[in-house]
């Protein structure tokens, strides 16, 4: 067996750490890899032990995700995209259809779809503990198991929030396995850290609002897009207020 591990320190009430990670939605709108994972179905009795939610992985999703680069985020998402398939054992690949192909008949449930190098795959994790506001354990429903389980300690200044993940040794493939799991793992909780630390002001719930509302909704390239824009609107503000400056200081001289 192979594990990954990690923890982060969260200015937040366990409690409060703990109800956020209830929701399954948000709990993957909050992971780098959203955009490969949609959300289907969660069942009646979550979170008691027994229930279960069903995610669609896209492992070749259009987002912008798949690239050369590992040593960035895209990379990241490119190696978890192989990671997922490899969890569900098989190594997808997707091709177009020839010119005048019939389309393929409808495939069994849990078995991949492919669609215009996109492969869906449907996947079912079964919690197995949940003992509020402590710990939340739940593992992938398949013939190796991996399993996840979320540990929240009070401290001081809040809530310590670790992760671990398990993974069966055929599912570990290649030198980065590990090494990319670990990246996305750690970004996982800073983002998890970001978001919950927005608290307390009427600015910081204002934007958390925001957040909920639009922001966390967006694949991820629709998200680099408002960055984006964000970006571009902030600089050419500055650059009014520079530019009125300068010509304030130019008047004031001649």
């Amino acid at each position: 067996m192979q594990k990954v591990s990690d923890f982060i320190d969260i200015e937040a009430p366990c409690q409060e750490v703990f109800n956020a990670l209830m929701d399954v939605e948000r709990r993957m709108q909050l992971s780098p890899i959203w955009g490969l994972s949609q959300l289907l179905e969660v069942s009646a009795n979550f979170p008691k032990p027994g229930s279960s939610y069903r995610v669609r992985v896209l492992t070749d999703a259009p987002f912008g995700i798949a690239g050369p680069a590992r040593q960035s985020v895209h990379g990241a998402f490119e190696g978890l995209a192989h990671i997922l398939s490899l969890k569900m054992g098989h190594d997808a690949l997707a091709a177009d259809p020839p010119p005048g192909a019939a389309a393929d008949p409808e495939p069994p449930a849990g078995e991949a779809v492919e669609r215009k190098n996109v492969v869906e795959t449907e996947q079912e994790y079964l919690v197995s503990e949940c003992e509020a506001p402590h710990k939340f354990s739940y593992y992938l429903n398949a013939d190796c198991r991996t399993i996840v389980t979320w540990k929240l300690q009070s401290i001081p200044r809040g809530t310590r929030l670790s992760y671990e993940e398990v993974f069966c040794d055929e599912n570990t493939g290649g030198e980065e396995f590990l090494p990319t799991v670990r990246h996305v793992v750690h970004e996982w909780l800073a983002n998890i850290k970001r978001y919950m630390e927005l608290r307390g002001s009427r600015g910081r719930l204002f934007v958390k609002r925001l957040l909920d509302r639009f922001y966390l909704k967006l694949r991820p390239d629709q998200r680099r897009t408002v960055l984006l824009i964000l970006f571009m609107q902030g600089l050419a503000m500055v650059t009014f207020v520079i530019a009125a400056i300068g010509l304030g200081i130019a008047g004031a001289l001649f």
